[in-house]
């Protein structure tokens, strides 16, 4: 009872938030940090709700109990209002309802609604939180994405962006007329990071498996992988490549592996267990030619993972620091990129080193970290 009444006491205290996602049932990188980010502000007694643009009826990653979680294109279709301007209608009808006074888009298009919800509502604060970086090629929408940029920049109240870099292209690119903050994404492994406390990951690794993980697009660059891995397959018969994800790309990867006659590199969906494979890899490689922040990173480190990464924008850099607990391979090197798994497969005593080194400046992204810079972000 003390502890209802103290989270009570605590949330007339701080301002309601509403956060305003394309899909909360889906599985992806996005999700899963909205999640943590979520629970955790809750916990420090700001009383949250979210909106889900679409979607099934169930949050594909944990939420706290106290959380109300709005499936709007499923609740509006029984509401018999109709158009753009409906939906708008229901969205604000919400937000009086819950008496938000903060609206976070997570994703940045979604500022096509908040924008019109900011003007109906007098005193709501509208927060943008872009998970892309500032040249991400989107092959949907991307001129509409350019277009809600701009607008966000010039009438939110904050645009929130992942990385120091990013921040810079939006300097540099835009004329700024909200405030802009950086905050990193935080590991989201917290009950193992409790769990786990002196636990040497490092001295766990015995399989001679190389890690990947992300969507299968072409920005995620996972061909690019298969061509490195070609150079490597025949010299080292008892290593495999194991990558975990699903995305539109799929059906053109395995044409990939199947035309250069690979056999020990396997596309394996989405699995429900990631940590098992994290625990178990020598090492994790990101070919991506696009990140947003690069969370498979930070989760790869934790579990003392030295990484091979390409320096594409946006982020990795601000993740591995390269010879100490990984390697930074420039952009379509995949020569390179190669020669860098190569060194990883021939000297365990390096992959431990970089390993150990990789978790302990994982820390530097704690959630407790990070929710303290969020909750600046919300007082202000």
């Amino acid at each position: 009872m003390d502890t209802v009444l103290e989270r009570s006491d605590c949330s007339r205290k701080k301002k309601r938030v509403c956060f305003f996602i394309g899909n909360m049932s889906h599985s992806g990188g996005t999700e899963r940090v909205l999640s943590v980010i979520a629970n955790g502000l809750y916990k420090r007694g700001f009383p949250i709700f979210i909106m889900s643009l679409w979607g099934g009826r169930k949050s594909f990653f944990d939420l706290d109990e106290g959380i109300k979680l709005y499936w709007i294109e499923q609740e509006f279709r029984g509401t018999g209002i109709t158009g753009i301007m409906g939906r708008l209608r229901y969205l604000n009808q919400i937000l009086r309802k819950e008496e938000a006074e903060v609206l976070v888009d997570v994703d940045i298009i979604l500022g096509c609604y908040s924008l019109f919800l900011k003007r109906r509502m007098k005193g709501l604060r509208w927060v943008s939180w872009e998970h892309f970086n500032y040249y991400y090629h989107f092959s949907k929408n991307h001129y509409l994405r350019k277009i809600i940029r701009r607008l966000v920049c010039r009438y939110a109240d904050e645009l929130v962006v992942l990385t120091q870099e990013d921040k810079g292209f939006y300097q540099k690119n835009l004329k700024l007329k909200c405030g802009i903050t950086q905050i990193y994404n935080p590991v989201p492994y917290m009950l193992y990071e409790r769990e786990t406390k002196g636990v040497d990951f490092a001295e766990c690794k015995s399989q001679p498996m190389i890690f990947a993980a992300g969507r299968l697009t072409r920005a995620k660059g996972f061909d690019l992988l298969i061509q490195s891995w070609k150079r490597l397959e025949d010299d080292y018969p008892k290593w495999e490549v194991i990558i975990a994800g699903e995305g539109e790309e799929r059906k053109s990867l395995e044409k990939a592996i199947k035309k250069a006659g690979l056999k020990h590199i396997r596309l394996i969906g989405n699995v429900p267990d990631i940590e098992r494979y994290y625990k178990e890899a020598a090492f994790f490689v990101l070919p991506s030619r696009d990140e947003g922040f690069g969370m498979v990173l930070l989760e790869a480190m934790f579990f003392s993972n030295p990484v091979v990464s390409y320096n594409c924008k946006a982020g990795p850099k601000e993740i591995v620091a390269d010879g100490k607990n990984g390697f930074l391979i420039e952009p379509g090197e995949i020569e390179k990129f190669a020669e860098k798994m190569e060194v990883f497969m021939r000297d365990a005593e390096l992959r431990r080193k970089m390993g150990i080194a990789g978790r302990e400046s994982a820390g530097r992204f704690s959630r407790e970290k990070v929710l303290e810079n969020w909750e600046r972000v919300l007082r202000k």
